[in-house]
């Protein structure tokens, strides 16, 4: 499965955790033997992580990665042509660059009509800024409305990035079905579900407050969010479950949620889907990019425990695709 480097836990902003240039770069160069992508946002690490992607040269030699970058509607009105435009070129700025190979909307922008946004976008691909459009988190019928404008416009609207996950899958129902008649690809986040399968959350840890800078941190905007996805009891439940069956082939959680993906899921490679893989460490990066390639599947019965043990019941509380 081809896969792209998420860069979210790189800077010294909230969600960061890796901060020393030495170790990102090391994390990079394992990257280079697996793919070419890098997947980025302004507001990560509050712009502190495009900064730093920007003061290693990442687009340039050595590295040549392709950048996709994303605008996220923190308010309102976020998406209107001109705070648009403006949040773009400070992402720009950031990356030290005047160009990327994608440029997503992170999220609707409810309070700015999807004409007037695309109109501001357009204006950005014809003024060389960007290869490629891609949409994140949106329903499907909001991707339809998008890509009829595109297809006025000349747009290529080619990815639709989604929460996807072994015990979260509701963009199967109607997302998937839209972009496969449409001929866009998708590419998947959160993996091990922001760590609930990466096995060092347990059954015991449910109760206990997460201070450590974590996903899970409360104190933060997105440990909060993340705790609203993954951190209930049922999915605590399930991961239990599927660990014991992956313990009796030896198999880990987060080498079994990688596998899932890649071979048991709705994604097509294909069809250029793609799995954004998370890092925290060199080591964190080497197990999941294994994990995501490797071309041996899963024993049914691991195949079944997702199913049965995860997603039969996890899906009553399984949040939106989109927002």
């Amino acid at each position: 499965m081809k896969v792209v480097l998420g860069t979210m836990t790189f800077g010294t902003g909230v969600g960061g955790r890796l901060n020393v240039e030495e170790k990102i770069k090391d994390i990079l160069i394992e990257f280079k033997k697996y793919g070419d992508e890098l997947d980025t946002a302004r507001m990560y690490c509050d712009g502190n992580t495009e900064e730093v992607l920007g003061a290693m040269g990442v687009s340039k030699e050595p590295f040549n990665f392709k950048i996709a970058t994303k605008v996220y509607p923190a308010l309102p009105g976020m998406h209107s042509p001109e705070n648009l435009k403006e949040t773009f070129s400070q992402s720009l700025k950031a990356l030290k660059t005047n160009y990327v190979e994608i440029f997503y909307l992170h999220a609707p922008d409810h309070g700015t009509p999807f004409a007037v946004t695309l109109k501001a976008v357009d204006e950005l691909y014809k003024a060389g800024h960007f290869k490629y459009f891609a949409l994140s988190n949106f329903a499907a019928w909001e991707v339809m409305q998008i890509y009829s404008v595109c297809s006025i416009k000349f747009l290529f609207l080619i990815v639709v990035l989604g929460m996807y996950n072994a015990l979260t899958r509701n963009v199967e129902s109607e997302l998937f079905p839209c972009i496969r008649e449409l001929g866009i690809k998708f590419y998947a986040y959160n993996p091990i579900c922001g760590g609930v399968l990466s096995g060092r959350y347990t059954l015991e840890n449910f109760g206990e407050e997460i201070l450590d800078g974590s996903r899970f941190d409360q104190n933060t905007t997105q440990g909060k969010r993340y705790r609203e996805r993954y951190w209930n009891k049922l999915y605590f439940e399930a991961v239990e479950d599927i660990k014991k069956v992956c313990a009796k082939y030896k198999i880990s959680l987060p080498d079994a949620a990688h596998r899932w993906l890649s071979h048991h899921s709705k994604l097509d490679e294909k069809l250029g889907d793609a799995i954004i893989v998370g890092v925290s460490s060199l080591e964190h990066a080497i197990t999941n990019l294994r994990a995501s390639v490797t071309e041996e599947k899963l024993p049914y019965e691991v195949v079944a425990a997702f199913d049965d043990f995860g997603w039969d019941k996890t899906k009553s509380m399984s949040v939106n695709y989109f927002r």
